[in-house]
């Protein structure tokens, strides 16, 4: 009798164990092969054309016709010109420059609340594969509404600072994929718009990152960051802002997604 309790018990443990291990093989294959396409998700905005219309090289108008897009596509809102015009982009190729009115741009999307732990924000970069003229990179996770900045180089990037930010709105989105870093100022002003910002630095054409935006006088005017909030740039807190400004060196690479 004892050794048939014995027989069982041994049954038991080895059925726990044979449990544990597959468990544990499990969790190892998940670390090891993150399901990225959830993870990180691409912040594209679609958006349905209203009416055929013509579309064009240049925001003004003014250049060739490039392709007629019709009533009922789908199409990637890949920026704006003063929210009066609209680069889009449609799944076969066809792109180019169409008059506010054309579309229906959905309304901004809820911030994902969920943040990734640093190791696989750098394991997500570091896989990748990204590169960059010098020891430094910048993600824009649009979907989690953060700015990391990374240092090291290609397959060893390591991050530094992970800041909160307000990118643009569908509106107006922030333009997407790989940018470099280019000048930077201390403080520009528009006089169209009464915003202005401090420690500006360009990644793309008007596309800049910088502080909250400010009156004439530097008075803050909006606070909000965590966000899409802007007409395009990428806004950060004053702290931040000022860091970004010291720290980040010319022709980083700066990859919005």
């Amino acid at each position: 009798m004892s050794v048939m309790r014995c027989l069982a018990a041994c049954l038991v443990v080895f059925a726990v164990s044979s449990c544990v291990l597959a468990q544990t093989a499990r969790f190892t294959m998940l670390e090891a092969a993150p399901d990225w396409d959830d993870l990180v998700r691409p912040s594209v905005v679609m958006a349905e054309v209203l009416t055929d219309t013509p579309a064009y090289s240049s925001w003004d108008g003014g250049g060739s016709r490039t392709c007629t897009f019709h009533a009922g596509e789908t199409v990637e809102v890949v920026r704006d010109h003063g929210f009066q015009w609209y680069l889009i982009r449609a799944g076969d190729g066809r792109e180019g420059w169409v008059r506010d009115g054309t579309l229906a741009i959905p309304s901004d999307p809820e911030t994902n609340s969920y943040r990734l732990p640093r190791r696989l924000v750098e394991e997500y970069v570091n896989v990748r594969g990204f590169t960059s003229k010098t020891d430094q990179l910048v993600w824009v996770d649009l979907d989690r509404q953060l700015t990391h900045v990374f240092t090291g180089g290609q397959g060893s990037w390591e991050l530094v600072r992970t800041m909160l930010c307000a990118t643009g709105r569908n509106i107006s989105p922030t333009i997407r994929g790989l940018h470099e870093i280019a000048e930077r100022g201390e403080w520009f002003y528009v006089e169209s718009s009464g915003q202005g910002a401090e420690n500006w630095v360009r990644f793309h054409g008007p596309y800049l990152f910088h502080g909250l935006p400010m009156d004439k006088k530097h008075t803050i005017l909006d606070f909000t960051l965590g966000q899409r909030r802007s007409a395009g740039c990428i806004r950060l807190s004053m702290e931040d802002a000022r860091w970004f400004y010291s720290f980040i060196k010319r022709g980083t690479t700066v990859f919005v997604y």
